[in-house]
């Protein structure tokens, strides 16, 4: 979230469970991350579920990124 508060383009991948956590930290920060929200959890899945997560969050990465470089 510093990052995002100095321009750095620093999303911050988060998972369901704790997105209410990092909300309230962003609150009290005063910073608004852009917030790459995937299922919980990712600790414990194997190398096929973990890879199937990655592919599921790449496209909104790059999205992200092309939307950040004003290439949206």
């Amino acid at each position: 979230m510093e990052l995002e508060r100095r321009g750095v383009v620093a999303p911050l991948v988060v998972t369901e469970t704790f997105l209410p956590l990092v909300q309230a930290q962003a609150q009290a920060r005063r910073v608004q991350p852009r917030l790459l929200v995937v299922p919980h959890p990712v600790g414990g899945l194997t190398g096929t579920e973990l890879a199937g997560r990655i592919e599921g969050a790449a496209a909104e990465l790059l999205r992200m990124a092309d939307e950040a470089r004003g290439q949206s």
